[in-house]
């Protein structure tokens, strides 16, 4: 019966043009993102400071500047997608495998610069509780970002979780660029790692509202 309702909705909407649509998660979805950089920003230099010369690696190293850009570019195209889900008929799957490719390549990025580094790899900065700190950044966000869809009764929940996990998960992963040690397999596995488990807890976050929503039908 669910499923009748949710294609008999999906072919109603197949039609519809989203470009007069779009405009009404735009600024939801760019409040979540700036209020979850600020959040993420000012709760790292609390606990500590930015890594010594990395704001100056930062302009001056293109191949530190560029992993960057891409770390961000991923982030706010997973944002996109997670807030296009609170409205029928603006999910495009090229925008999926837009986000995905990026990330593909930045995550590359740190695979390359396990034999070339774009900065040599060291110690310093380093926080000795890192991959807590990046989920203690990223949960907060993924669950505010994840009621404020929900809120506008998405019709994939599950979908939309997965989405705004990647999103707020990659904000600590990209932050850490500049906090914490600069070495790609620490950036692997303590940075960009624990992404795959923020993603996790947005699908089931989405799991659990998705039987409430149901219930609720």
């Amino acid at each position: 019966m669910q499923r009748n309702r949710n294609d008999l909705i999906q072919t109603l909407s197949s039609d519809l043009l989203p470009i007069q649509q779009g405009s009404k998660i735009f600024i939801p979805g760019l409040f979540w993102f700036v209020i979850s950089w600020v959040y993420v920003v000012s709760l790292s230099l609390l606990l500590g400071p930015l890594r010594t010369g990395a704001l100056n690696a930062l302009i001056t190293n293109p191949q530190f500047a560029f992993e960057t850009l891409l770390g961000f570019i991923s982030g706010a195209l997973f944002c996109v997608l997670a807030f296009q889900e609170s409205i029928p008929g603006l999910y495009r799957k090229w925008l999926v495998i837009l986000a995905l490719l990026v990330t593909l390549l930045w995550v590359s990025c740190y695979a390359v610069g396990l034999s070339f580094p774009a900065i040599d790899p060291s110690r310093m900065g380093k926080r000795a509780h890192c991959v807590l700190e990046a989920y203690l950044y990223s949960v907060p966000p993924m669950a505010i970002g994840y009621l404020m869809i929900y809120q506008r009764f998405p019709l994939h929940s599950i979908r939309a979780g997965l989405f705004i996990g990647a999103s707020a998960g990659m904000l600590p992963a990209l932050f850490m660029q500049l906090s914490c040690m600069y070495d790609p397999l620490h950036i692997l596995t303590h940075h960009i790692g624990p992404i795959s488990v923020v993603i996790v807890l947005g699908i089931i976050l989405g799991m659990i509202f998705n039987k409430q929503k149901r219930h609720s039908i």
